[in-house]
């Protein structure tokens, strides 16, 4: 016969005063979350801060809704965070610093107004390591200071810049949205996106972000900074683009045809006259050339190259299979093709040209005052090169007749 253990009776705890202590429920143990995708990592403190904090600006904006009208609030709104201590991607970000995003309705609403989806631009922006500019020695360009850095897909450019542009910005951006309303997006300003500021170990960093002006997947072989000046306007070994001067030696043309070279001048008239009333100049017309034909060998000749290896590495099967999987699908290049032409500052040769070419075109350095320094700059110019010289340093309005005029000559 079985004889059954009786269950011990749990003995009960009470309190001084006789009543019955209650019991307390055991907290099963949690085990520690691991994250299956490593987020905000970047190789310097700066870019990963940046991805961080545009993930979170767009993630809190999502929960606004778009006001139909901007209120004069709106244009000197900030939000900011504050991070102190955090263990948070401890290996690839500072553990304190702060990140502060300027009128976030303002550049959400140019968001919307040029065309870039949220999760466009939040997924571009901070999925993945934005890189700076790589221009000649490495070591060299970090001493000297990054100016610039580009999203992976070189859709986005963000602008390093000092407190005074920043100030300079606020003053102007209520007239720039309307303006970009008024337009349309028909514009070749630089499309503003967003702007922010991050402090990390005491030292700020302002930085604004703007649509590139050339085309993401196409390779240019040229590149040019027009001022429609003539004066000290020819490239260096240490310029990254050519000049004016440069431009006038090639016999350099923009050929687009009459009907959109007028399309094209009529949006740098009303453009460059809105500069002149805000007292901006020194700005610059930047062109990218592509070659097609040129493009096309240099296609070919990569791979030719690739084959080559392949086959080398004795994975001629595996090649094909590539070549089968790489193969443009029905559409896939009327798509990339769109792409391309759709950020709004790239434009094909005339069906006439024998040539064909792809310019990409666009104003920048638009953030530049004629104030003391400068007048200052245009009388020390003036007295070396001579009154009548087209030196760059000139009153916004004669800058933008001469810079007109440069443009009538160089699009055909």
């Amino acid at each position: 016969m079985l004889k059954h253990k009786k269950k011990a009776k749990k003995k009960k705890n009470h309190l001084s005063n006789g009543d019955e202590m209650p019991e307390v429920k055991k907290q099963k143990k949690r085990k520690a979350f691991k994250m299956k995708k490593k987020v905000f990592r970047a190789s310097d403190p700066l870019l990963s801060v940046f991805m961080w904090g545009v993930h979170q600006s767009v993630e809190q904006l999502t929960h606004c809704t778009l006001p139909k009208l901007l209120l004069d609030t709106d244009f000197k709104a900030f939000s900011k965070i504050s991070i102190e201590n955090s263990n948070f991607n401890s290996d690839n970000m500072t553990g304190k610093f702060k990140f502060k995003e300027y009128c976030p309705l303002v550049f959400r609403n140019l968001r919307e107004r040029f065309g870039i989806k949220e999760n466009t631009f939040n997924q571009t922006l901070s999925s993945t390591e934005p890189y700076f500019e790589s221009q000649g020695d490495a070591v060299k360009e970090k001493e000297r200071g990054h100016k610039f850095f580009y999203s992976k897909d070189n859709k986005f450019v963000v602008k390093l810049f000092h407190s005074e542009e920043v100030e300079f910005m606020h003053s102007i951006l209520n007239d720039y949205y309307n303006y970009a309303v008024e337009k349309e997006g028909q514009t070749l300003l630089p499309q503003y996106l967003a702007m922010y500021k991050i402090t990390i170990s005491g030292a700020e960093h302002h930085m604004i972000v703007m649509k590139n002006v050339f085309a993401a997947n196409l390779r240019l072989h040229k590149k040019y900074d027009l001022k429609g000046s003539t004066v000290d306007r020819e490239a260096t070994d240490k310029d990254h683009a050519r000049k004016d001067g440069d431009f006038l030696k090639e016999e350099m043309k923009i050929r687009i045809g009459e009907e959109k070279r007028a399309e094209v001048l009529a949006m740098l008239e009303s453009d460059t006259k809105f500069l002149s009333q805000l007292k901006i100049m020194d700005y610059s017309l930047l062109l990218g050339v592509h070659n097609i034909a040129q493009g096309i060998e240099e296609q070919e000749a990569e791979e030719e190259h690739s084959s080559s290896d392949d086959l080398l590495d004795g994975d001629e099967v595996a090649n094909n299979n590539k070549q089968d999987s790489d193969a443009p699908m029905d559409g896939e290049e009327e798509d990339e093709e769109e792409e391309i032409f759709s950020n709004g500052y790239t434009y094909p040769t005339h069906e006439t040209v024998t040539d064909k070419e792809v310019y990409c075109m666009g104003l920048i350095d638009v953030l530049t005052k004629y104030n003391a320094s400068k007048r200052a700059a245009h009388t020390a110019k003036t007295m070396k090169h001579g009154a009548g010289a087209e030196i760059s340093t000139v009153k916004p309005e004669q800058y933008a007749k001469r810079f007109l005029e440069f443009m009538n000559n160089a699009f055909v």
